[in-house]
């Protein structure tokens, strides 16, 4: 069997609900490596988040902050930087629209705004996360990669800016990434640059930022607890990530 490049989000797909591993998801990325296929992680979460678990599964390329920045065997392979003015323009339709924003770099993530608000606050709750430090000179004085704005979706259209687009998450949070961006470009450069084709990827995910990449991935698979428009786009949908769905689904198509 040709290699595979295999893909997976993080939450709601490697890890379960309470934020863990599962035994026969470690098994089988183990079985995979062996196999000789190529373990990738494309996920939502900037660098200080994700490493731990990057170190954890011992996988060496991974796309991050929804395809903003991708490393190869450790070493930055892709990187997108916003510009300030575009920046400014986001901070000045949030205060007008009493919002929030949390800006991103490769290794950090601070929130702009003095008061974390309601609907920040329950969006990192929701997850699990520490909500990030205060600072408002932090999109100023470094190199944002991506943002997160939290705000109502049907609000969304209110911040009509050019350079970015918006992938909702969370009922009230989006991430702002580049308007040409995403996991999917990033992950099909960075396939591509490393000897594989499009047909050669296999792809797990879950959440509305993962549609486009289950579309142009050679196999998209669902998890069974992905959304609704996320199984409809998918070739095959697996069990939920508290129930085996990673290990089922490599059995089923016998890449286990």
């Amino acid at each position: 069997m040709r290699e595979k490049f295999i893909v997976f989000d993080i939450d709601g797909t490697l890890l379960t609900t309470e934020m863990k591993f599962l035994d026969s998801t470690k098994q089988a990325l183990v079985s995979l490596k062996e196999s000789g296929h190529e373990i990738v992680i494309a996920t939502g979460r900037d660098y200080t988040s994700a490493i731990s678990i990057v170190d954890e599964l011992e996988i060496d390329t991974y796309v991050l902050c929804n395809g903003s920045v991708g490393f190869v065997r450790h070493e930055i392979a892709h990187e997108e930087i916003f510009s300030k003015e575009s920046i400014l323009k986001l901070i000045e339709i949030a205060i007008e629209n009493n919002d929030q924003i949390v800006f991103q770099t490769l290794k950090g993530v601070k929130r702009h705004f003095e008061e974390p608000g309601e609907s920040l606050t329950k969006a990192y709750e929701s997850l699990g996360l520490i909500i990030p430090d205060f600072d408002e000179m932090y999109w100023k004085e470094n190199s944002i990669i991506q943002a997160m704005l939290f705000c109502k979706n049907e609000d969304l259209h209110k911040y009509d800016i050019n350079e970015f687009r918006y992938v909702s998450w969370h009922q009230f949070g989006s991430d702002v990434i580049p308007k040409e961006g995403s996991k999917a470009k990033t992950i099909l450069k960075i396939a591509k640059e490393n000897g594989f084709k499009q047909e050669d990827i296999v792809f797990f995910g879950d959440g509305m930022n993962d549609i486009e990449l289950m579309e142009l991935s050679g196999i998209g698979v669902a998890m069974g607890n992905a959304e609704t428009a996320v199984k409809e786009k998918a070739n095959l949908i697996t069990d939920s990530c508290n129930e085996h769905g990673i290990y089922n689904a490599l059995k089923k198509m016998l890449l286990i």
